[in-house]
Parts: structure tokens; C-alpha cells; sequence
């Protein structure tokens, strides 16, 4: 028999090894079990559950009287399993006022008292018919009702419930024919089945003799191991926390073996979980028939990598007029906003950022035939004049070919400077979206898209308001990017329009340090392939691309072309380490070439240059080709691998 909860009902027997149906209130008892054992790990990760446990056929009780001397057998009377069962006394009368009761009732125990009582838990035990062995009870009546005398029984050991997965192991797919399990404390054997006394009256019990440090099970017609199987065992509860199991499953061809540590102290009345994910554990050996070693430690995880692109573009939206007031003259308009999608969608990128997505969203998702979009939050309108806008101005597209985006979530930054002549901050709704981005089976980044404050005033530290409230945006962002990674356990991009340079915001310790210190790993692809895999030093000159150097030959520096040179838009990729997706950069591209409108001839004189090997060249002449932009900005893209490992 195997339970959590259960019930008996015991009736009187009339004649010799003859069960009776009478059902007399007087005579019977109503037997139930204590609520449901608590369970607890004993190796491996928590699972919480009770076992179910049932009567069945063939099972036999002893029953005591007040004086614990005299014993009563009871039988089953119902055929098949069930959590409360009709027992009857065998060929004797059912006792008047029943006290105390055990299971399973053996014949040694014929004759002796309710202290004196002995058992044994086989450490072989044969598992054809289902049968729990070992599982010993002790029952009390709890008094008389309408019903007959109530008894509540409770376990005298504890319980192990064992869950095999075979699964990337050679015993996949093959039938278990015996399962043991070993302990042992420092070297020393630690009993865990053999012969014990018991009372019933209290439960207490004395393991005789040294006992037995293994139990085995054994099959004739095993289960087979293409899914989970469980098995349940009654242990003394002499396990201590540290304490060794050696565990091994044998099938016809194969021996697994490994080991692994308790994690708790056993107690009676206790269920522990074993679960055994065997290609899991670093111990694992498996043998085949002939002894032969064909399997040692876990089996590597295969993995799966693939590769996406994606983007971040500044599409520069705002409406050329608003009430024949010239706002964006020099935007890309209508036309420009085409052009824009015309030449993403030939691209191919797999998914992309926009910001600043107001009077030509039209335009721009027409021209985008090739993806979905997220939500459009609207234009800005003369009513902007003098209150907000309820947009934010983002925008997020995506490939509707082998990509999907789901779970759109608008954050409103809690910070901003700059009204309506100081860089419009307050006049629509910035903040960052979240989207959980799928490039392949299994394969989810969750991705964030953002506008942030501009810069105006002067300084790069917090006494600047418009730097104070950039960083509190960046910081928001961050606390909440790393809140989703530990809820995930998976990768995250941030992408979008920052406002923001290394050189001039301290983004290293507001941002950087802040998540690696939190254990995951972050990187900008621009710093990984165009600075030497080294942060630009704050609080020092913009490196400016050479299309957007304009001749300030105070604050900036002219680099060597259009990649060294730092931009406003950025992309940041973070790392889980050890969960099942990792990303990696492939390149990073601020892609000129296919977003310019036209070009123009551009000579300074007295200017520091920064040279394709770093070098900072003081007062120089310089004369190249400028791209002059479809918008102002031109897009951030990156080339990223991902390798998906299943654990």
C-alpha cells in the first residue's frame, strides 16, 4: 500500500477467516492518514507535491486494544485501489473499543505488544506488482462519532520519491530493470533499510542490528525510459545534510552510475525528491553489458547558431510646418521618409528601431512592405504649442518573414529637461519600449527601443540639468532592463536615439560598470570593432564621423571617417552567462552609404584629427567629401550571432 491521505473503514468479522459487511457504528473504524506529508528536495531542484497514495488489495492491519496486548488482523474487504477502504476483522470479533492500529500487519508480530513490535525494510524490494515496500504506519483512535471509532495514521520513515529522465543518455528508450540507491557519511555506511523494532502506540522505532546502506529495486518488465519515471522508496530517516548517494539505474545494456549530496536532514514523515535528469549530473558513468565505459560525465548540449542584423535610425520626423510655421525645414519630408524605407526594406535588416516617427509614419510603413509595426503613437500637432503630445515618437519595425514581436510595453521616463525652445523634451511623451523579439525556434532577445533627453547648456557632469535628467533616464532604463533579464535569463539589445556621447556623459559608471557589476556582460558592438574594444574617456573632446564634423574645433575632434567617429545612436547588447542564448557582434556599421542624399566638399583648417590608428593630430587642414543624410541621423546597424544551446 502507498499514501498521503487516507481512510479505512474496519468492520467486525462473524466467522473464521470469513470478512463481514456488518457496518454497525459501534464496531467499525473510520482510519484516515495525517494531511498530506510535506515534501522536500533531497538533491537536485525544489519540487513541491504529496504522493498519492492508495489501498490495495491484500492489505492487512494489526489492531490493539486500550491494553496493547491484545491483536486483532483486519483485511481489505473492497477489490482495487482506493484512498478509503472497507477493512473487516479475520476470523475473530472486532474489537468493542479499538485504540491502536499498524500497517502492515505480519504474523511475527503475533503475540507481542503494541512496544514490541518488528518489522523489516527489505533492501532488495521486486516492484512487478506495485507494491511500496517497507511502508510502515501506526494509527490512533481519535474517538467515537456517528460513524464508528476515527483513526488517523502516520508514517513511521521517510519517503523518497525518484524521477528519472534518461533523456540524451544511452538508457533513452530502454526499460529500467533495477534502481539502486546507496548512502553513505564520510566513507562510513548510513543504514537506510533493514530490521527495526516499533511501537504503535507512538510511533517511536530502533533500528537491530547494523542494517543495510542500499535499497534496490527491480523489474522483470521494467518501465521504459523514453519520458520521466517515478519510483517511490521508504528510507530510515537517517540521512543526514552532505551525506553521498550513489545512484545507479541498470537497463539490459546499460549501467548508469553517478553520485550526488543530500541536501536536507531526513525526518520521518517527510517525502524527498530525487530528481534525476541523469545527463545532468558531472559524476555520470554508463557502462554497457560488458563493462565497457561509454559515457563519461554529461553529454554536450548541441547547439544551434544563426545570425540577424538590426538597426536603430533617427528618421528625423518632426513636420516640415506646423500652422505655415517652418519646424523641420531641412527634415527628409514625405519624399525623404520614402527613400528611407524604400532603401530598409531592399536592405533586409531583421528588425529596427526608429525614433522621431511623427508626421510621415505613413510614408515610412507604406515604403516598409516587407514588416510589421509596432504600435504609432501619433504626430505633433500646433496644440503642441502649449501642452504635450501623447507620443513618444518610437517606432519598431520588423521582417514578417521568420520574425515575431510580441509583448509591446511603453515606459514613460520619470525624468527630462527642456521645454519647447530647449530641445522640445517635454512636449511629447519620451521614454523606451520593450519587445520580446523571436529570430528562431527557441531563439527570444528581448529588445528595448528609446529617445532620450537632449543635451544643451554647458558641462558634462549633473550640474548641467539636461545631463542630470539624460542619466537618470539611462539609469531607469538600466534598472528596468536588468529586472527583465532576471525575470528571462536571456539577452537583451537596447537600441535607439541616446542624445548621448561617452565623451560627454558618464555613461561608463551610470550604465557599464552598474550591469557588470550585476553579473552580466555588456558591450557596444562601435566600442568592440572601431575603438580597440576601449570606452572613449569622459568629460573630453566628441569624436566626431567625419559627416557630421561641422568645424568646432573647440569641443571636437575630426575623426578619420564615418566608423571611428562616435554617434548619438547607440546599440548595447547584454549576456546572461550561463543561460541557453548568448549573442555575439559580427560587425557594427554606421551605415553611410546607403542613406545619403547627397554630398558636398568640406575644408577646415586648425583642426585636431584623430587618424585611423588613434593618433590625435593637432591643428590640422582637412578637405574630404561630406555625405550630407537622408535624415540627420544615419543608422547604427549591427550583425549579431546567436548560439542557442538547449539545457
Amino acid at each position: 500500500m502507498a499514501a498521503t491521505t487516507m481512510a479505512a473503514l474496519l468492520y467486525t468479522s462473524c466467522s473464521q477467516d470469513e470478512l463481514s459487511s456488518e457496518t454497525s457504528p459501534r464496531h467499525s473504524i473510520v482510519a484516515s492518514m495525517q494531511p498530506a506529508a510535506d515534501t522536500r528536495t533531497a538533491i537536485g531542484s525544489s519540487v513541491t507535491g504529496a504522493v498519492g497514495i492508495l489501498w490495495t488489495d491484500g492489505d492487512e492491519i494489526g489492531v490493539f486494544d486500550a491494553s496493547g496486548t491484545a491483536q486483532k488482523r483486519y483485511a481489505k474487504v473492497e477489490a482495487g485501489s482506493m484512498g478509503i477502504a472497507t477493512f473487516a476483522a479475520v476470523g475473530t470479533e472486532a474489537f468493542a473499543e479499538p485504540v491502536y492500529a499498524y500497517y502492515p500487519y505480519s504474523a511475527d508480530n503475533d503475540g507481542r505488544d503494541i512496544s514490541s513490535l518488528t518489522g523489516n525494510l527489505p533492501s532488495t524490494q521486486n516492484m512487478d506488482s506495485g507494491t511500496l515496500h517497507g511502508d510502515y504506519k501506526y494509527g490512533r483512535a481519535k474517538g467515537a462519532s456517528g460513524e464508528g471509532h476515527e483513526f488517523v495514521f502516520t508514517h513511521l520513515f521517510s519517503m523518497a520519491r525518484v524521477m528519472i529522465d534518461a533523456t540524451d543518455t544511452p538508457l533513452q528508450g530502454e526499460k529500467l530493470k533495477s534502481l539502486s540507491i546507496t548512502a553513505t557519511r564520510n566513507g562510513a555506511s548510513v543504514a537506510i533499510a533493514g530490521n527495526f523494532t516499533f511501537n504503535a502506540q507512538n510511533g517511536s522505532w530502533s533500528q537491530s542490528g547494523a542494517g543495510q546502506n542500499v535499497v534496490v529495486q527491480e523489474w522483470t518488465d521494467g518501465p521504459l525510459l523514453d519520458q520521466t519515471v517515478t519510483c517511490y522508496a521508504s528510507l530510515f530517516p537517517n540521512i543526514a545534510t552532505g551525506d553521498l548517494f550513489t545512484i545507479e539505474a541498470v537497463t539490459a545494456n546499460h549501467r548508469a552510475t553517478f553520485t550526488a549530496t543530500s541536501r536536507v536532514t531526513f525526518a520521518r514523515e517527510r517525502i524527498y525528491n530525487f530528481p534525476l535528469s541523469l545527463n545532468k549530473y558531472q559524476t555520470i558513468k554508463v557502462y554497457d553489458a560488458a563493462g565497457n565505459l561509454v559515457q563519461d560525465g554529461p553529454k554536450a548540449p548541441e547547439s544551434v547558431t544563426g545570425t540577424f542584423t538590426c538597426a536603430t535610425l533617427n528618421v528625423d520626423g518632426l513636420p516640415q510646418k506646423i500652422s505655415l510655421i517652418t519646424i523641420n525645414g531641412d527634415g527628409p519630408g514625405a519624399s525623404g521618409t520614402t527613400a528611407i524605407g524604400n532603401a530598409v526594406n531592399s536592405l533586409g535588416w531583421d528588425f529596427m528601431a526608429v525614433s522621431e516617427d511623427f508626421e510621415y509614419h505613413s510614408q515610412l510603413a507604406a515604403a516598409l512592405s516587407n514588416y510589421d509595426a509596432g504600435t504609432w503613437r501619433g504626430t505633433i500637432t500646433s496644440a503642441q504649442l502649449t501642452s504635450r503630445a501623447d507620443t513618444d515618437g518610437l517606432g519598431f519595425f520588423w521582417k514578417k518573414d521568420g520574425i515575431t514581436a510580441t509583448g509591446e510595453t511603453m515606459v514613460q521616463f520619470t525624468s527630462e529637461e527642456g521645454g519647447l525652445t530647449n530641445g522640445a523634451n517635454t512636449c511629447i511623451k519620451k521614454g523606451f519600449r520593450h519587445y520580446e523579439v523571436t529570430v528562431a525556434e527557441g531563439v527570444t532577445v528581448d529588445v528595448y527601443v528609446t529617445h532620450m533627453n537632449t543635451y544643451s547648456g554647458s558641462g558634462n557632469t549633473e550640474s548641467n540639468a539636461y545631463v542630470k535628467a539624460q542619466l537618470a533616464q539611462l539609469r531607469q532604463l538600466r534598472d528596468y532592463v536588468l529586472e527583465q533579464a532576471k525575470a528571462n535569463n536571456r539577452p537583451a539589445i537596447i537600441m535607439g536615439d541616446t542624445n548621448m556621447r561617452y565623451t560627454r556623459h558618464n555613461i561608463q559608471s551610470n550604465f557599464i560598470d552598474p550591469v557588470t557589476a550585476e553579473g552580466y556582460t555588456v558591450a557596444d558592438p562601435w566600442v568592440e570593432f572601431h575603438r580597440g574594444n576601449t570606452y572613449p574617456s569622459w568629460n573630453t573632446k566628441s569624436l566626431m564621423i567625419r559627416s557630421k564634423f561641422a568645424g568646432d574645433t573647440e569641443n571636437d575632434i575630426c575623426c578619420s571617417d564615418d566608423q571611428r567617429g562616435e554617434v548619438v545612436d547607440k546599440i548595447w547588447y547584454i549576456n546572461v552567462p550561463g543561460a541557453e542564448l548568448q549573442l555575439k557582434a559580427l560587425s557594427c556599421e554606421n551605415d553611410v552609404t546607403n542613406f545619403t542624399a547627397s554630398t558636398e566638399n568640406a575644408s577646415y583648417s586648425g583642426v585636431t584629427v584623430e587618424d585611423a590608428d588613434g593618433n590625435i593630430l593637432e591643428n590640422q587642414s582637412v578637405s574630404y567629401v561630406k555625405n550630407v543624410g537622408l535624415a540627420d541621423h544615419f543608422p547604427v546597424v549591427v550583425k549579431f550571432e546567436y548560439t542557442y544551446t538547449k539545457q
